[in-house]
């Protein structure tokens, strides 16, 4: 089995798991759609008032009626990460902890809790997914990302206190690709419902292993 690598840029120091956002033994990590609201707020407020600001820059010598799409792209933003917003105040934050550091050819395992409490004594899936980059290319669409390689498991939701948790393990077989941008991605994923809603959490997982089959 082969694989792309990415190759190194020289004198660029490397960010440590924690700034790239991954989970780690014995601390709790928000899941990926409780991250990135600042930046996505500021980028639709920075279109909503594009022509506001482009007349001000010029003192309203330059106008043009494209940027009015600015206003209506802003609003779709802004209104897609309001709504986000909304669902996890509603819903609350959903955390994730590693019980040990998963690698290819090993075991990714840890634990899940959710703050707010799901409806019902329900189960969830936890899925773990090695997804290859621009894998899918199409001439009427943009490439996308395709599932290079997947596990998943069906598991009950436990009370713990006031919340509840779910507990997963995953046998990684050796011979897969590891976390490798812009080639290779590793992500735990949880679907389930809420109420009549459909739940969805991602988390970015550090599979890195020396272990893995590079030939």
């Amino acid at each position: 089995m082969s694989y792309k690598k990415s190759i190194p840029i020289p004198g660029l120091k490397p960010k440590s798991r924690e700034e790239l956002g991954y989970p780690g033994v014995g601390r709790w990590t928000r899941s990926a759609q409780a991250k990135g609201s600042k930046i996505q707020y500021l980028i639709g407020l920075f279109f909503l008032l594009l022509p506001l600001t482009v007349y001000a820059v010029t003192l309203g010598n330059y106008f043009h009626p494209n940027l009015l799409c600015g206003p209506f792209f802003g609003i779709c933003m802004l209104s897609s990460r309001l709504n986000t917003t909304r669902k996890l105040l509603k819903y609350g934050a959903t955390l994730l902890k590693l019980d040990t550091e998963p690698e290819v050819g090993g075991n990714a395992s840890g634990i899940i809790r959710f703050l707010k409490p799901l409806r019902g004594n329900q189960s969830v899936e936890v899925k773990l997914v090695c997804y290859e980059k621009d894998a899918i290319v199409s001439s009427d669409y943009p490439s996308r990302d395709a599932e290079y390689w997947s596990i998943k498991q069906q598991i009950r939701v436990k009370p713990e206190g006031r919340e509840q948790v779910v507990l997963f393990s995953f046998d990684v077989p050796s011979g897969l690709p590891i976390n490798d941008l812009p080639c290779y991605y590793w992500l735990l994923e949880l679907r389930g419902t809420h109420g009549q809603k459909s739940l969805y959490r991602s988390w970015r997982m550090p599979i890195d292993s020396t272990n893995s089959d590079r030939s």
